[in-house]
């Protein structure tokens, strides 16, 4: 009978113990209106920006220096550039890598950056330990992300609105919808293809080189409005002010939105962290974006 009993609390714990393994959680912190999380790369301690417009994961060359032995990577010298919002970016390395990261698993490309000190992970190419699921919650109101199993997945998006995803050039996760803005009394809608982009602090920036977009403005009843060094008095960006703007269903107030040139992109804009002020799963497994209440 002792023996049984033995049995039966083995069993029930080790179920408990699975139970809450079904999810690896990452406490976040904001900077600067973006997140980072503090965990470990092949245990080696890493700060880790929250991204998804990203094309890989981006390690500092002083990290990638100082961990290569716990890391592993299989490096080659690559001259490839990014841009980014904030600049242009040099890759001296390439690789492609699987990494434990934290409790959870990173794999895909690595880029090692040898003009800037940050890391950024790009939430598409997380995979749960136990299943290599896909699948990550982003809930900025708790400060948290959580990489899930497809166990878990059903009950999470119990009541959520579903959007499908595809992934551009770049590998960036983007969702077609309709954009609605009212603005300077006038009202206008436009459809198009909009990058899911984890590492944008705003609510929305779009594409000016995109023809949709372009159709916004060209009539002038919806004017961009500019943005000047207090310095040297130079445009240094445009915008413009929605008194309402809907995407995705979901509808703001009196929101700035960026308007910039992004060349090498054929998307309407970016949807950026301020829209995911609910919670957000990705399952891009099955390319799907659900919008939780």
């Amino acid at each position: 009978m002792k023996r049984f009993y033995h049995t039966l609390f083995l069993f029930l714990f080790l179920s408990q113990y699975c139970m809450g393994q079904t999810e690896s959680v990452f406490k976040l912190t904001q900077e600067h209106g973006h997140f980072y999380c503090e965990t470990t790369l092949n245990g080696a301690n890493a700060k880790l920006m929250l991204e998804s417009g990203i094309p890989g994961l981006m390690m500092s060359e002083a990290f990638y220096e100082a961990h290569k032995d716990s890391l592993k990577l299989d490096v080659k010298e690559s001259n490839e550039k990014i841009r980014f919002l904030s600049g242009l970016r040099h890759v001296k390395y390439t690789a492609q890598a699987r990494l434990r990261m934290g409790d959870a698993i990173f794999e895909g490309p690595v880029k090692i950056i040898s003009d800037d000190n940050e890391l950024k992970i790009p939430i598409q190419m997380l995979h749960h330990p136990q299943d290599n699921s896909s699948i990550v919650m982003i809930e900025l109101g708790k400060s948290q992300f959580s990489v899930c199993s497809r166990d878990a997945l059903q009950k999470l998006t119990r009541d959520a609105s579903a959007w499908n995803l595809t992934y551009n050039q770049f590998g960036m996760p983007v969702v077609s919808t309709s954009l609605t803005i009212s603005a300077d009394g006038h009202q206008k809608t436009i459809t198009g293809n909009f990058i899911t982009d984890m590492g944008n602090a705003s609510l929305l920036f779009l594409n000016k080189c995109n023809t949709s977009v372009e159709k916004l403005f060209s009539d002038g009843k919806i004017r961009l409005k500019d943005a000047h060094d207090k310095r040297t008095g130079k445009v240094i960006a445009q915008g413009v002010y929605a008194e309402e703007l809907t995407i995705c269903k979901r509808m703001f107030e009196g929101v700035s939105v960026g308007v910039s040139t992004f060349k090498s992109l054929e998307e309407c804009g970016f949807l950026g962290l301020k829209f995911f002020t609910m919670p957000a799963i990705f399952d891009f497994d099955e390319n799907k974006m659900y919008l939780c209440k």
